[in-house]
């Protein structure tokens, strides 16, 4: 019964594949930035702290949506609101530790503050529902992609001068291109409300594996900068320490009379 079944629409079984198995590789693109974070050891650094939690938070949403962890339907429907509301705050605070200025960084708090209150006002009004997601993500993504692309600009201009920031700018390119897309994808489900629903869920896959790949790339520079710079600092205490036991007095038991008086 099956098997005619499969030899009765080949077409929609072959695209159903094709969807599963970019949704499962979208998956595993998740993971490597997750990875790479934990691996590299950049999770010491509090600034990486948010980008870890947005990516395994979306990992684990793209697990339960493509059904390779079985949860109830309610489990991932609210982890999946949860998820988007935590979104932009956390890639928003990743920014702000990146940014140089003060007075950028004092905006950038005070947005972050104003927003997640705006998020506590609406949930207050409707609850965690999907009318919550659509009011709060329209300002969110483009408040985010405004500071990711600042940040881009910002990083790029300073590769030519310093190499430095060229993992800084890799990881700018790959939230600019996120959440450029992102805003894209929620005109067409939320504003347009297109009916093809497997379609953009194909394209945000592919959105995904795209910004995952470029993501990990620039964490993976960056961590080995930063490995170089703790090397560095370890070496200069080693210096510090050492030059600093020279300057200390000999030991008076060791100092013979004649020592003293030359």
């Amino acid at each position: 019964m099956i098997a005619n079944k499969i030899k009765a629409y080949p077409i929609k079984t072959i695209n159903m594949n094709w969807h599963v198995a970019i949704g499962i590789v979208s998956t595993i693109a998740l993971f490597a930035p997750v990875c790479v974070i934990v691996i590299t050891k950049l999770i010491r650094y509090k600034q990486y702290l948010p980008l870890f939690i947005w990516c395994a938070l979306a990992f684990g949403f793209n697990l339960m949506t493509e059904q390779l962890v079985s949860v109830p339907k309610t489990i991932e429907r609210y982890y999946g609101i949860i998820y988007n509301l935590t979104d932009m705050p956390l890639i928003l605070s990743f920014l702000i530790f990146q940014v140089a200025s003060s007075v950028q960084i004092k905006t950038m708090k005070i947005l972050l503050i104003a927003y997640i209150l705006f998020e506590i006002v609406l949930v207050a009004m409707f609850g965690i529902t999907i009318k919550t997601i659509t009011l709060t993500m329209g300002p969110g993504l483009l408040m985010v992609f405004g500071y990711s692309l600042y940040y881009f600009v910002y990083t790029v201009k300073r590769s030519f001068v310093h190499t430095k920031f060229i993992g800084k700018a890799i990881i700018a390119s790959a939230l600019s291109f996120a959440y450029g897309c992102f805003i894209i994808i929620y005109i067409m489900h939320y504003v347009i409300a297109l009916p093809d629903l497997a379609n953009l869920l194909l394209i945000y896959y592919f959105i995904t594996i795209i910004y995952c790949g470029i993501l990990s790339v620039g964490l993976y520079i960056e961590s080995k900068r930063k490995k170089k710079l703790y090397e560095l600092l370890v070496t200069r205490r080693e210096l510090m320490s050492f030059f600093s036991d020279e300057k200390k007095p000999a030991n008076p038991k060791g100092i013979t009379g004649q020592w003293k008086l030359n």
